[in-house]
């Protein structure tokens, strides 16, 4: 039977006009019900059970209907086909108790999800979380002096004021429990109060405290308990400060409670155990969200000073000064850094890391970093940090992917989170080095533009470029050239020539160090322009911008070795010697290997391969990492890159 013949039937057996009768009944009564609940004092999840009672009574209804509605018709008149009249009643009978199978699975399933929502996981969450209320107690006055009373208000009132300016938790006040303790005339005794508080008010903690004279000062202590079973969350470090200055003690135990609550729960993201002091806390997030470095730094001070105790920014001063290069002071920073106890094994692991880092001890940094990663997996700047050692320190392309799928990426607006551009970027260069090249440019075309994520830009052109797709490369280049900066067009004309260069496609990459050399010149980016020039093997005219770019930063490795091969090349050896022994004098405690990789390019115009992977290996020993641009993604190794002893070299920390 056709769909539409089955509904006409139901219309002219009055099945649709039964139905709607139900439905309008059900609504009356849900509608009725939710307005007389409260006035009859019935309980809260009274409309729930009417919704799952009418949900089980509808399929007994449609099947009330069929009994008294449909089958009364089956009666069959003499002057009609008995055997053709037969077959359509079974026809019916058939879809009608298909549909009324289909309502009974689906009635089913809604009571289903109505009980798992508001029976099961209520009942459950209940048990964790009674309320958000926080009771602040009147602190006690144990001085013996009526004259400090006015003490005992002034710090429950400033307390109170903390917790509500940060929003962190619901306050009941003294006012509040002064008319309670009236109204059931209950004793002052704190036994007495803290049970009132626990029966009438059900907060989810309670906050108390006294404080009492010694040696002249006032000392201040405070408690936070569990509002349900009376049992001690922490104990407040306890203050003294003098008795005409009261109000200092009770601002730091404010900023202790209040940083105790504001990170409450998040334990695995706390770097210490004992909660930091809340403004100390405040410029953290602060630095956290900051545009530049010099405004991070900033923060963080402001941070160590709110609360010179507090671990987790001392240590971000630490990583920011390394990632600026600036190693001595990072660590020196670091050795004034001292754990708050030996016990305390991540506090111990991270300083560990950035140890290892400033050694330059790649495997050390990649354990350590595992290590805080299994703790916080799904933090970002964990999980990026992870993705990064593993990628760039100890060459791990294959280990990336899982800890990348760790944080689902789809509903990140990448225009608001830094740290997702980066894991995605860190991501592609894992997937290029796995040959992956499809997957990174169906996932980095969507989102990289000339104008958007720009970041991104590179993976998706150096993909491209060894799948093969010249005809992506070519419309992203016109969209580069038209809507970017000379400058970005030629860093992007070179890192296309010198990929075309590890693919032995040289006539393609003199193409592209053409147009680099162009648009660097509008750019006035000598930099690029030498080096674009250096690749074309245009030896004298990249000679004499080196010699100028070293005037201005005569202690770059980089330019001291292009300078050196330049020389080598257009036969001026007697000035070759003088920029090696430049190059070696640079050698220092923080040069991770920078001098070693500068003479393994120096010994591949030499043709000394024996000592190019000598000083290749001595390098990444003393802690250079795995670039875009460097090892076996530098053209200059593009002869050597699958030789047994290079291999061992990407493999150095396996």
């Amino acid at each position: 039977m056709k769909l539409k013949t089955f509904f006409k039937q139901c219309h002219k057996k009055e099945v649709f006009k039964m139905l709607t009768i139900y439905v309008v009944s059900s609504w009356l009564i849900l509608q009725v019900l939710a307005v007389i609940s409260e006035p009859l004092s019935l309980p809260s999840k009274s409309v729930t059970y009417a919704i799952i009672t009418l949900l089980v009574v509808f399929p007994v209804y449609v099947f009330y209907i069929w009994k008294i509605k449909v089958v009364p018709t089956y009666i069959v008149p003499e002057e009609t086909d008995e055997d053709v009249d037969q077959k359509k009643k079974k026809e019916f009978k058939r879809m009608y108790f298909s549909v009324l199978s289909v309502i009974t699975v689906m009635c089913f399933i809604s009571v289903s999800l109505i009980v798992n929502t508001n029976f099961r996981q209520a009942s459950s969450v209940t048990k964790v979380n009674q309320s958000d209320k926080i009771a602040v107690l009147k602190f006690g006055n144990n001085t013996g002096n009526p004259d400090f009373d006015i003490v005992s208000k002034m710090a429950s009132d400033w307390i109170m004021h903390g917790i509500t300016q940060n929003n962190a938790g619901q306050v009941i006040s003294q006012d509040v429990l002064n008319e309670y303790n009236a109204a059931l005339n209950v004793d002052s005794s704190t036994e007495d109060v803290n049970a009132l508080v626990r029966k009438y008010l059900n907060p989810s903690k309670i906050i108390s405290g006294n404080f009492y004279l010694k040696n002249g000062k006032l000392l201040f202590q405070s408690i936070l308990k569990d509002g349900k079973n009376d049992t001690s969350l922490i104990a407040f470090e306890a203050d003294e400060c003098s008795t005409d200055d009261a109000l200092a003690c009770i601002d730091d135990l404010k900023e202790s409670i209040v940083g105790f609550l504001v990170t409450e729960g998040r334990s695995k993201e706390m770097l210490q155990e004992t909660p930091p002091k809340y403004d100390a806390y405040k410029y953290l997030l602060e630095a956290k969200t900051s545009a530049t470095n010099d405004e991070y730094l900033t923060l963080l001070n402001k941070a160590i000073a709110a609360d010179p105790s507090y671990f987790e920014p001392k240590v971000l001063r630490v990583a920011q000064y390394y990632n600026m290069g600036r190693y001595v002071q990072a660590d020196s920073l670091l050795r004034a850094i001292q754990p708050d106890s030996h016990n305390n094994k991540r506090q111990l692991n991270i300083l560990s890391t950035y140890s290892a880092l400033l050694k330059g001890n790649n495997k050390n940094v990649y354990n350590s970093i595992l290590k805080e990663y299994t703790i916080a997996p799904f933090d970002l700047k964990s999980n990026k940090s992870a993705m990064v050692i593993t990628m760039q320190f100890v060459n791990r392309p294959k280990d990336v992917a899982s800890i990348f799928n760790e944080i689902k990426m789809d509903s990140i607006d990448l225009r608001n989170c830094k740290d997702c551009v980066d894991r995605v970027y860190i991501n592609s260069l894992a997937d290029i080095e796995l040959k992956k090249y499809n997957d990174v440019i169906s996932m980095l075309e969507p989102i990289t533009s000339p104008t958007e994520n720009t970041f991104l830009l590179k993976p998706y052109l150096i993909a491209c470029i060894r799948a093969g797709l010249n005809s992506k490369i070519t419309t992203m280049l016109s969209k580069i050239g038209l809507m970017s900066s000379s400058e970005m067009l030629a860093d992007i004309n070179l890192l296309c020539g010198k990929e075309y260069l590890l693919l032995g496609k040289d006539e393609a990459a003199n193409d592209y160090f053409k147009k680099a050399v162009v648009a660097a010149s509008e750019a006035s980016d000598e930099k690029i322009k030498a080096d674009a020039l250096f690749y074309q093997q245009d030896f004298s005219e990249a000679k004499n911008i080196y010699q100028k770019l070293l005037a201005d930063n005569p202690k770059d490795a980089e330019t001291l070795t292009q300078l050196a091969i330049c020389q080598f090349k257009i036969g001026m050896k007697n000035h070759e010697e003088g920029y090696l022994e430049n190059i070696e004098s640079l050698r220092g405690p923080y040069s991770y290997g920078q001098i070693d990789y500068a003479l393994a390019c120096y010994f591949v115009v030499k043709n000394d391969e024996e000592k190019l992977i000598q000083h290749l290996m001595k390098s990444v020993a003393d802690g250079n990492i795995y670039t875009p641009s460097t090892f076996q993604n530098d053209p200059r190794f593009v002869n050597y890159k699958n030789s047994e002893a290079f291999i061992r070299i990407l493999n150095f920390w396996h």
